[in-house]
C-alpha cells in the first residue's frame, strides 16, 4: 500500500514537472505593436543620479545580452532615446512605476522615445533595486515595440516588478524586427 502511494506521488510529480517545463518551452510570444525602429539598434542617454544610471545600465545590459536588440550609448546632442526619472505621482502617473513615450512621425517607425521611472512611486511602494531594474527592462521593452503581456513570467506584464526578460519577450523582439513595419 505504501509503495503504491509513493509510485502515485512520484508519477504526479513527474507529470507536473513535464507540464511546467512544457509550458515554459511553449511560452506565448509577448505581444508587440505595429511600430518599430528602422533597425534593431538605438542610441540612448541617461539623465539622473548615479543610482538611476546604474538601474538603467543594468536593464540595458540585460536586453543587450539577449542579442535581439542593441542599445548603444549616444551623446547629449545625438541620441534617439532619453532615459530619466521623474518625481510625478498624479494624473497620468498615478501609481505607475514607469512610463514610455514614443514618437512615430514616419509611418510605422519610431524616431524618438522617452522613458521615465517614477521615483516617488518606486519609493512609496518599496521597490528594491532589482524591482526597479525589472521596471526599466519593461519600459525598454516598450521602446523596442513590445506591448503588455499576460504571461506570468514576462517582463512585459503590466504589473511586473519581479520578473526579468523571458524567452517569450526575446522571441517577440526578434519577430518584431524580422517582420515588416505594420505587421504583427
Amino acid at each position: 500500500m505504501k509503495r503504491t502511494r509513493w509510485i502515485v506521488m512520484i508519477t504526479m510529480l513527474v507529470g507536473l514537472a513535464l507540464l511546467i517545463s512544457g509550458s515554459v518551452v511553449k511560452a506565448a510570444v509577448t505581444p508587440f505593436g505595429r511600430n518599430r525602429w528602422p533597425r534593431a539598434r538605438v542610441t540612448y542617454v541617461i539623465r539622473g543620479s548615479a543610482y538611476d544610471r546604474r538601474v538603467f545600465q543594468t536593464a540595458i545590459a540585460a536586453w543587450n545580452a539577449t542579442g535581439k536588440f542593441r542599445f548603444v550609448a549616444g551623446s547629449n546632442a545625438n541620441h534617439q532615446v532619453t532615459l530619466m526619472t521623474s518625481r510625478a505621482m498624479t494624473g497620468l502617473y498615478y501609481r505607475l512605476a514607469g512610463i514610455t513615450f514614443t514618437t512615430s512621425p514616419k509611418a510605422g517607425y519610431f524616431s524618438r522615445a522617452r522613458v521615465l521611472l517614477l521615483t516617488r512611486n518606486l519609493t512609496k511602494y518599496h521597490y528594491s533595486y532589482w524591482d526597479q531594474v525589472h521596471v526599466a527592462e519593461h519600459e525598454l521593452g516598450h521602446v523596442m515595440g513590445l506591448n503588455h503581456s499576460r504571461a506570468p513570467l514576462s517582463v512585459m506584464r503590466a504589473d511586473n516588478r519581479y520578473n526579468g526578460i523571458s524567452h517569450g519577450d526575446q522571441t517577440a523582439v526578434k519577430l518584431r524586427y524580422q517582420l515588416p513595419v505594420g505587421e504583427r
